[in-house]
């Protein structure tokens, strides 16, 4: 009997070694499917198969798992060569890049901004920045400056555009708001009021509809275009 069990587990395929590329991976499946919150240590160590321990082995702490996740949605953007495009060019096609790969993780948005802080493998990207901006010819404080416009702009935008609505709202509440905003005092908010057909739910701060179901495409271009204007001026 004892020579049965020596067959079978020698018959049974041996697993891989875990990496740390592979507990990102699998926090950024994770992430996308059941969201940020649901996110533990324990609940994906259940979902890989393995102990919670091999988790902290290869990653460090839940924050360090998180800053990790976040950073690997700028990880998977496949960068143009800054040699085949102008600058301008360049900078508008990243920034398109970067909010497609936002919006395909929009659950990771809201902290990608924040959490790349605490990590230095957005670095690459970085650098990539850097050198065409510093080829564009800014350079000094305009180089930062250019440098956390673009970023700020990028990041920022999108994150506020895929925001999503608090979990202890109750439901039917975007109802009840367009029905609000639509009685404003046009005393009050007479712009606002002027402009509500073309401003409600297509505008920040004047929607209910969250950039996932309901993108603003045009509202990004617009504003990526006046962003590049900006810098050729700066730059001129």
């Amino acid at each position: 009997m004892g020579e049965n069990k020596t067959r079978r587990r020698a018959r049974q395929p041996e697993r891989n070694p875990l990496s740390r590329a592979d507990v990102v991976d699998a926090a950024l499946r994770y992430v996308d499917e059941h969201g940020l919150d649901a996110l533990t240590m324990r609940a994906l160590a259940k979902e890989m198969g393995v102990y919670p321990t091999a988790l902290y082995w290869h990653v460090g702490t839940k924050a360090q798992l998180v800053a990790a996740t976040s950073a690997r949605v700028l990880e998977n953007v496949v960068l143009p060569s800054r040699h085949d495009l102008p600058w301008d060019e360049w900078l508008t096609d990243v920034a398109r890049l970067i909010r497609n790969a936002m919006h395909r993780h929009p659950n990771l948005a809201p902290i990608i901004g924040s959490e790349l802080v605490v990590t230095t493998t957005a670095l690459p990207f970085v650098e990539r920045v850097v050198d065409v901006l510093e080829r564009a010819g800014f350079s000094g404080p305009d180089l930062v400056h250019t440098y956390n416009a673009f970023v700020g702009f990028v990041l920022g935008w999108v994150t506020m555009e895929l925001s999503k609505n608090p979990v202890d709202v109750e439901e039917g509440w975007q109802k009840d708001y367009a029905a609000e905003l639509r009685a404003a005092n046009p005393n009050t908010f007479p712009a606002l009021t002027r402009n509500l057909g073309i401003l409600e739910n297509s505008a920040f701060l004047t929607r209910w509809d969250s950039g996932r179901e309901n993108p603003l495409d045009s509202s990004f271009e617009a504003a990526l275009e006046a962003l590049v204007l900006g810098l050729r001026t700066r730059l001129a």
